[in-house]
């Protein structure tokens, strides 16, 4: 029997990260996401169409959809990092196994952009959008009612700064790199240990530290310079952070 598609293949081909096979899956069109902090946005997971996102995490093949991301389990093991907070064991896995049955349909870009009209668009649930050509999120979003995004990727030589600013926030672990980003043109999106707020931030709405006033979906500032609002901070709030809050003011 013919089942309707859970969502829609958006790119499948080599990751611009390292050339290796991966496919962006956009789903929870018509469906609000089960995260209370963000709310009903339109998802999207960039994952090797290769791998089982589990393994990968393991081996290091994460590295075609998150590039050299120091939050990667394989680095942040190593560096005593903040870990993903993503729970890959979950939604990421279910995607990729209902993409191995056939699930997601493959169309065209602007049919599917059309679809997206008037919802608004989470740019890399899991994955750094990065991954894949900025004009492809460009025409994704052309008729949506907003995007958020955030990139890692924004260090790496070459990379499209005029583009991707408009698309995500620069994602930045400490306050040097904030100010590196801020000087390429981005609003940036700081994970903080311990607190540090900046003149030129404002702490999350949707977090925790400040009363979870709103979600995402009706929040939106995180959609790089096409929003004229301040920087954005959150306290860091994966596995083990408290860990690490105690680790600084230990040393302060």
């Amino acid at each position: 029997m013919y089942k309707k598609p859970l969502g829609y293949i958006a790119y499948e081909g080599p990751s611009l990260l390292d050339g290796r096979p991966i496919v962006v899956i956009i789903n929870k069109i018509n469906t609000a996401s089960a995260n209370d902090k963000t709310g009903a946005l339109v998802q999207s997971f960039i994952i090797r169409s290769d791998v089982d996102p589990i393994a990968a995490l393991k081996t290091g093949d994460d590295a075609s959809i998150c590039g050299d991301c120091i939050h990667r389990p394989i680095t942040a093991k190593e560096s005593g990092q903040a870990p993903c907070y993503v729970n890959v064991g979950r939604s990421v896995l279910a995607v990729y196994k209902a993409h191995l049955r056939g699930r997601y349909a493959k169309i065209d870009t602007e049919t599917l952009a059309r679809e997206l009209t008037g919802k608004k668009l989470r740019i890399g649930t899991y994955g750094d959008g990065a991954a894949i050509p900025a004009f492809v999120w460009q025409q994704l979003t052309k008729y949506t009612a907003g995007h958020v995004g955030y990139t890692h990727q924004w260090q790496r030589p070459g990379f499209d700064h005029a583009a991707w600013s408009k698309l995500a926030m620069a994602s930045a672990d400490n306050v040097h790199e904030a100010e590196q980003a801020r000087g390429l043109g981005y609003r940036v999106f700081r994970v903080s240990i311990g607190l540090d707020k900046q003149l030129n931030e404002i702490p999350c709405p949707a977090s925790v530290e400040a009363g979870k006033k709103t979600t995402c979906e009706n929040c939106m500032l995180c959609g790089g310079k096409t929003k004229a609002a301040k920087d954005i901070v959150i306290a860091d709030h994966a596995l083990g952070h408290k860990r690490r809050v105690i680790r600084i003011l230990q040393a302060a």
